[in-house]
């Protein structure tokens, strides 16, 4: 939906009209790397995510892309975190409830991920260490069948975005949130850092990039375009409901954030023996 939403606003102000094509299949690398060989005319751009550009690159050793070598990044558009939920039946209704049950059971506690190595084995992964506690990771093929695993109880907790409808009908219960600032869908909900699990911590991110090598004064007007895009206070209304909050961070910013994300996820992946390939 992010795409969406944004590529009708970046249609407008160009005054282009803008084709989004969707390359299923190897959760977004497939797309990536056709992205990384096209023209650099300004006429094919890519929509990555901190899971094309941070996450697969400490993952996976024979990518068919490099994340800086192969693309100029426009900036970031959205952030969003990942909400730790469990089920409302789960005998805890507090996170330190949550970490003293784990504690007390261990490995009895269970985490859907969408996949092994997807963003939320990761999110609950981190924190899992940063809270001394062993949990069962249950891969899915996908996001919502992790979480309607949790909501019928064969799976006791999940790190997922999407949850709002979820938590208010009070099938699930939210505990606190891993991105670096609260989510204006839970603002009572407090982030990780503030529960005492700064290790725990991971804001994920969705920018625009150009093919390497596309012309400077192209890179110039989109890079115009990303920013104004990105502080539309009209983005929020479309995206809020699914947790993508309108963020801008310059092509700068969004390049050292991806090496801090790499080295994050290599760690991760390196202690947890996670691996793709």
């Amino acid at each position: 939906m992010g795409a969406r939403v944004f590529a009708k606003k970046l249609s407008t102000m160009l005054g282009q009209s803008l084709v989004i094509e969707n390359k299923v299949g190897a959760g977004g690398r497939i797309g990536a790397a056709d992205a990384a060989r096209a023209a650099p005319d300004g006429y094919t751009l890519l929509y990555g995510t901190s899971i094309t550009h941070a996450l697969y690159p400490a993952l996976i050793k024979s990518l068919p892309y490099d994340p800086f070598r192969d693309f100029v990044p426009l900036g970031q558009i959205f952030w969003f975190a990942t909400m730790i939920v469990c089920n409302s039946q789960m005998p805890f209704t507090e996170l330190k409830g949550l970490i003293e049950f784990a504690r007390g059971n261990p490995e009895k506690l269970s985490f859907a991920n969408s996949g092994i190595g997807g963003g939320n084995h990761f999110s609950s992964e981190l924190f899992a260490k940063a809270a001394g506690i062993k949990v069962q990771h249950i891969p899915f093929r996908g996001n919502a069948p992790g979480i309607q695993a949790v909501v019928a109880n064969f799976v006791s907790c999940t790190s997922q975005t999407e949850v709002k409808s979820f938590v208010e009908a009070g099938q699930i219960r939210a505990f606190v949130t891993t991105g670096k600032d609260r989510d204006p869908r839970f603002p009572d909900l407090p982030t990780v850092a503030q529960a005492g699990l700064p290790d725990a911590e991971t804001t994920w991110w969705h920018a625009l990039y150009a093919p390497s090598g596309t012309p400077a004064p192209i890179v110039q007007r989109l890079e115009e375009a990303v920013r104004e895009i990105s502080r539309d206070a009209g983005i929020a209304s479309q995206t809020s409901e699914i947790g993508l909050v309108p963020q801008y961070r310059s092509p700068e910013e969004v390049t050292q954030r991806t090496k801090d994300d790499i080295e994050l996820f290599s760690r991760v992946a390196r202690e947890g023996d996670i691996h793709l390939d």
